[in-house]
C-alpha cells in the first residue's frame, strides 16, 4: 500500500524541536477575510497548479502538479486514513502540509480558512465560499439529470440542484488529473492498476440543501460537540454502521461528485476548507477538556477498525508520502505542539481545561508515550 517509501525514507523523521515561542497563527472563516485576502488565497491555490509535481514521475505519471501531489497521497492512503483511529490526526498534518505549500511555494501570507457549514446550510450557493464570484471558489455544477442518487451505508439521497462542471466562478475550468476512483475499490480494500494515469476531467459539484439543512446546521454540531469520548465524537462526526451521516460526511455529500469521492476528494479546492472545519471542531472538542482528550485516541491504523488491526498509540507512525516527512501520532494531537502553533479564530464553546499557546511546557509533550 506504501508506493512511496524511498521518498518517505528520504524525509524521515527529524528530532522534535521546542515549541514555538510566537504568537499563535489564526485560520479564519472564508467570510471573514477581505476581498483582497480571498483573492490572495485563490492566486495561491492557482500557483500551485503551475507547480511542477514533486513525485517520481515513474511512480504517479499522472500527477502534473503541486495538487495533484496532495491528491495522489490522498488515493495511496485512503485504505489507512478513513473511519479509523489515525482519521483525525492524519488530515490536520495533511491540512498543515496544504497551508505549508501555499505560504512557501506560492507566497501566501494567511492560513488556511475553514468553511463554517452552519453558516450554509439553508443556500449552499449564496454563501461566498460558493456563489460562483471572483472571489469564491466556484460555483455549484451544471444541472444534470442524469446523476444518480447517492449511497451512505444503509441512507440513499438523491442528487442535488447540479452534478456538472462548475458554471462559473475561479476553477470553473480547472482540468483534474488524477481520478476519479470507483467506491468498488474501497471494498476490494484494492487500488485499480490504472489510478496512478493521468485522467483528465472537470470539476464537478452537485449542491444539495437537504443534505445541508438535515447533518450540519447549529443542532447536529452541539450534538457533535457533547460526545463524552473520543470514540462518540469520531462516529458523530462521520456517522458509522447504520448512523446517519455526521458533519464530515455530510459536508462532503452536500458538496458532491469531485469532493464526495472518498479517494480524490482533494481534487476539488473545497476539501481543504471543509478539513479545516473538521480539524476546528475536533480542536474545541479537545480543548474543552484538554487534561483528557488532548491525547485521547480510539480505534486501529485500518479503514473499519478490523480486530486484526493494531491499535492507534501515540508512538504509531503516521506518513505523508512525499509530501513531508512522517511523525509519531503524539506530534499531531495538540494545534500548539512540536510543530504547529495554531488556532481558529472563532472557539466558540471552549471550556474546561483549555490548552492555551504558552500553557504547556515543551517537556510535557516530549514525554507522551
Amino acid at each position: 500500500m506504501q508506493l512511496f517509501t524511498l521518498l518517505t525514507t528520504l524525509l524521515a523523521l527529524q528530532p522534535i524541536s521546542a515549541l514555538a515561542t510566537s504568537q499563535p497563527a489564526v485560520r479564519k472563516a472564508w467570510t471573514s477575510l477581505t476581498m483582497p485576502e480571498r483573492k490572495f488565497y485563490i492566486d495561491a491555490v492557482y500557483c500551485l497548479y503551475h507547480k511542477p509535481s514533486i513525485l517520481p514521475k515513474d511512480l504517479v505519471p499522472g500527477a502534473l502538479n503541486r495538487r495533484d501531489d496532495f491528491t495522489a497521497v490522498h488515493i495511496n492512503q485512503t485504505f489507512a486514513v478513513h473511519l479509523d483511529g489515525i482519521f483525525l490526526p492524519w488530515h490536520r498534518n495533511f491540512l498543515f502540509l496544504y497551508e505549508k505549500a501555499l505560504r512557501d511555494e506560492c507566497g501566501y501570507q494567511g492560513y488556511q480558512p475553514y468553511w463554517d457549514w452552519t453558516k450554509s446550510d439553508t443556500d449552499i450557493s449564496a454563501y461566498p465560499l460558493f456563489d460562483g464570484s471572483s472571489h469564491s471558489i466556484g460555483s455549484n455544477g451544471v444541472y444534470d439529470p442524469s446523476t444518480g442518487d447517492y449511497n451512505v451505508g444503509p441512507y440513499t439521497f438523491p442528487h442535488g440542484s447540479g452534478g456538472g462542471c462548475l458554471i462559473e466562478g475561479p476553477f470553473k475550468d480547472l482540468e483534474l488529473h488524477l481520478g476519479p476512483v470507483s467506491i468498488q475499490a474501497l471494498f476490494d480494500q484494492k487500488l485499480p492498476s490504472n489510478w496512478t494515469q493521468r485522467n483528465n476531467h472537470c470539476l464537478k459539484r452537485d449542491f444539495n440543501v437537504p443534505v445541508a439543512e438535515r447533518y450540519t446546521n447549529a443542532t447536529s454540531i452541539e450534538y457533535l460537540l457533547a460526545a463524552k469520548d473520543i470514540g462518540e465524537f469520531q462516529s458523530r462526526m462521520s456517522g458509522v454502521g447504520t448512523a446517519p451521516p455526521g458533519p464530515h460526511t455530510a459536508g462532503h455529500l452536500q458538496i458532491s461528485i469531485t469532493i464526495f469521492n472518498l479517494f480524490t476528494s482533494p481534487n476539488d479546492p473545497a476539501f481543504f476548507f471543509h478539513h479545516s472545519n473538521v480539524d476546528r471542531m475536533w480542536t474545541i472538542w479537545q480543548q474543552r477538556n484538554a487534561a483528557k482528550r488532548q491525547y485521547a485516541l480510539n480505534g486501529t491504523v485500518l479503514n473499519y477498525d478490523p480486530p486484526s488491526a493494531p491499535l492507534a498509540t501515540l508512538k504509531t507512525l503516521l506518513n505523508w508520502d512525499g509530501l513531508g516527512k512522517a511523525k509519531q501520532i503524539k506530534e499531531v494531537m495538540s494545534n500548539e505542539a512540536f510543530e504547529y502553533n495554531y488556532v481558529y479564530e472563532d472557539m466558540q464553546g471552549q471550556g474546561g481545561d483549555v490548552m492555551l499557546w504558552h500553557s504547556r511546557s515543551p517537556q510535557d509533550y516530549l514525554n507522551r508515550n
